[in-house]
């Protein structure tokens, strides 16, 4: 009994010490990530959870790229389980210290608001602001 209390006190020093390096190490903001961003390419999107490499914008300059941060380390999650139709649009960010992340975009109309999601999170969707997706339709239509 005493070896059994050993072994239940250890796995729950054990777990609480990986929620403290698991918590440490996750990203701000819901799971994107909070860097700079040197390039953003975009695509028609293929379906869910990947990439369509067939971009037909990409994009460098700072004060653009500065919109897609806003959108990305602005978006809120929104609640609920995910039922989207296809995605219209791909969008793959590559940060400044060469990390690469993907995301499905549907861009709504002026005064509307976009959703974004991330392609490895297919689950969860995060909503665009009416202010930037109406700077987010010229960019990507």
């Amino acid at each position: 009994m005493r070896y059994m209390k050993k072994i239940i006190l250890f796995v729950l020093v054990l777990s609480f010490i990986c929620s403290i390096l698991i918590g440490c190490q996750s990203n701000d903001n819901r799971g994107f990530p909070n860097e700079n961003i040197s390039k953003v390419n975009i695509s028609k999107s293929s379906g869910f959870g990947k990439v369509n490499f067939h971009f037909f914008k990409v994009y460098k300059n700072k004060e653009t790229l500065d919109i897609f941060k806003n959108a990305i380390s602005n978006a809120v999650k929104r609640e609920g389980i995910a039922d989207m139709a296809e995605p219209e649009f791909d969008l793959r960010v590559v940060y400044t210290d060469g990390n690469k992340q993907g995301y499905h975009l549907w861009v709504g109309e002026k005064g509307q608001k976009s959703t974004l999601m991330n392609v490895n999170d297919t689950h969860t969707t995060y909503s665009i602001s009416e202010e930037i997706t109406n700077q987010l339709i010229d960019l990507v239509k």
